[in-house]
């Protein structure tokens, strides 16, 4: 079968640009992983704050405020942004709060408002209440129904082999299986070089890295819930309170 878009990579980027083009005709989205979301859009802290990011981001983000606000009855819920300086840190503690609009607050409110700090190792903080978490699934599954209502299709396991152009657009081999389309969206995040060598196309130095993460139950048996995300002043670090860890 011919597609009209056939868009490599099931994250946020994949998904979301699939659900725009299924009105514009017939789309097909491979994901080479066992479930959508599987890396970075699974996984992230998962937090909106509209002026986080370079300016490109920005304009992005507040482009797409109203729909995070509407799309399958709303995917975003209260949270909050506290970010934090140490020693040496006063040039990106101020370039944070700046950048992203936040209101300084005594080391004191701080520390009433996230009682696990130590006062003597901050100095200085600020906060801002326009930060939400994003329901990452529920906004996946939105847009894959989206795909899937308007006739497309949605390919988990999918992983491409080699890409090869034609004379009317594109062929992409899965497996046994060739798959044409006019148009060919390498949505890959990490493996988008990958993708782009295969189609032909000279990389620009994307490269897939790993990330720790440490989750660890609530300090002290507090209630975290109305915690705020936590970040270092030049996001050299950050802990989010999730599920009362």
């Amino acid at each position: 079968m011919t597609h009209d878009f056939l868009i490599i990579g099931g994250g946020i980027a994949g998904v979301s640009a699939g659900a725009r083009l299924a009105a514009l005709g017939r789309v097909l989205l491979l994901e080479s992983e066992p479930a959508l979301a599987y890396h970075a859009s699974g996984r992230s802290a998962a937090l909106y704050e509209a002026q986080y990011g370079k300016p490109a981001t920005v304009a992005l983000n507040l482009a797409s405020r109203a729909d995070h606000y509407s799309l399958d009855g709303g995917v975003l819920s209260p949270r909050g942004l506290m970010v934090l300086a140490g020693p040496g840190q006063g040039d990106a503690f101020a370039h944070d709060v700046a950048d992203m609009h936040l209101t300084e607050v005594s080391v004191a409110e701080a520390v009433a408002r996230v009682p696990i700090l130590r006062a003597g190792a901050i100095h200085a903080a600020a906060i801002h209440d326009e930060a939400w978490d994003i329901d990452t699934d529920r906004l996946i599954q939105h847009f894959a129904r989206t795909i899937r209502t308007n006739g497309g299709q949605v390919a988990t396991g999918a992983r491409a082999s080699a890409i090869s152009r034609t004379a009317h657009g594109w062929e992409v081999t899965v497996g046994e299986d060739v798959h044409q389309a006019r148009i060919l969206v390498n949505a890959a995040g990490a493996w988008a070089d990958q993708i782009a060598i295969m189609a032909g196309i000279a990389p620009i130095g994307i490269t897939p890295l790993r990330r720790s993460v440490a989750r660890i139950p609530a300090p002290g048996g507090h209630d975290v819930t109305r915690w705020p995300m936590l970040m270092g002043a030049g996001e050299g670090w950050y802990a989010k309170p999730d599920a009362g860890q």
